[in-house]
């Protein structure tokens, strides 16, 4: 009688860094080179964050924070102190609301073309690998200059700013935005989004379903690319997004080309943000004064932005002390990386790259 598993094998794929995006393992049941069951396991970098939130003062969080997705950390920073200041009562300052949203737009820019970047790496094409890290690198120069940080810049605090923008930021920036428009609607196109073998290891593969988003619950350009218009910029607008004019950038096919188009879009659009964050920012303070160390009366806090991933989440607990009694984090990445045992299932393990890159996972996010 015929053995119909003889050519079924087991592999771990991960959880070497390159290979993965990070450190996460995959178990893969292959018949041939068809995906045939997969296992996401995840924790290899788990850190206790939302306990450690517990231990600490509410400003001595905000490093651990920075940390939570080291490819979008002002996003993360600007989540958190969000929502330490909605709890406390406190109103920001106009301009430090303008100078957030620039930054966090930076922040998306640099996130999406790291992206891009690892796309080429995922699938062979080292040369746009290399032109993702040289376009981000000249936003990862600006970032240092107005934080002193790169990837953890450590730039916002609660009730603010740390530091205004240094003299010239604006023109500085403006003239990086030229330069990154023009290599993305020029130079990328040639050797990603209008090439045709990068198109075949792309279109029809990896396809996210309306069912999948609803079942495992993922957000952010991932399920802008099936289709679905929402951002939480627009769907209920915080910091200054009310006041900029911006599209939700959509695609339909929900495969691994459609979520690297929204990608490219959403650079392009954050362009677009940021040149008028520059023309109508307001002058003034960066910051309100409040105490190092302070307490929270007794509430529950909810607070949700769209970070470069989706959208993530605070919910904190405050008792009258010094430190959050809980704070419950919603990262993006956790749920969309669930979806991978459906998503990889049917595909060839060569495919599982490119959809496992199209998701744009951090596993600092998923383990916290």
């Amino acid at each position: 009688m015929e053995n119909k598993n003889r050519n079924k094998i087991t592999i771990n794929i991960g959880p070497v860094h390159p290979s993965t995006h990070g450190v996460l393992k995959f178990v893969v049941e292959i018949d041939q080179d068809t995906i045939k069951k997969v296992e996401p396991e995840i924790g290899f970098v788990h850190r206790g964050v939302e306990k450690m939130a517990e231990m600490k003062y509410f400003n001595s969080f905000m490093p651990i924070a920075d940390k939570l997705d080291y490819i979008s950390a002002l996003n993360w920073e600007v989540l958190y102190a969000t929502t330490v200041e909605n709890a406390l009562g406190i109103t920001v300052p106009p301009r430090a609301i303008y100078i957030r949203t620039l930054m966090c737009e930076m922040q998306r820019m640099m996130s999406h073309l790291l992206f891009l970047a690892h796309m080429g790496e995922d699938l062979g094409n080292t040369t746009l690998f290399m032109w993702g890290f040289r376009e981000r690198e000249l936003l990862m120069d600006l970032t240092e200059e107005v934080s002193g940080g790169r990837l953890a810049p450590m730039y916002v605090s609660i009730g603010g700013l740390y530091y205004d923008l240094p003299e010239g930021f604006s023109e500085r920036l403006l003239s990086t935005l030229n330069i990154i428009e023009s290599k993305v609607k020029n130079e990328y196109k040639a050797l990603s989004y209008e090439n045709g073998l990068f198109k075949m290891r792309m279109v029809g593969v990896g396809v996210i379903s309306k069912e999948q988003i609803v079942k495992y619950g993922i957000t952010g350009p991932n399920i802008r690319a099936s289709g679905v218009k929402r951002d939480i910029r627009k769907d209920d607008p915080y910091l200054a997004y009310d006041k900029v004019d911006f599209d939700v950038m959509t695609e339909t096919a929900g495969d691994c080309y459609a979520r690297f188009m929204v990608r490219v879009n959403e650079i392009l659009e954050s362009i677009k943000i940021i040149r008028q964050i520059i023309k109508d920012i307001p002058s003034g303070e960066v910051k309100v004064k409040v105490p190092w160390i302070f307490k929270i009366p007794p509430k529950y806090t909810f607070v949700r932005q769209e970070t470069p991933r989706g959208e993530a989440a605070m919910y904190m607990v405050t008792n009258g002390d010094q430190k959050p009694y809980r704070l419950k984090i919603r990262a993006p990445s956790f749920y969309t990386i669930q979806a991978v045992k459906e998503l990889f299932v049917g595909s060839k393990v060569a495919d599982l790259v490119a959809i496992l890159g199209s998701l744009d996972p951090v596993p600092g996010e998923i383990d916290r």
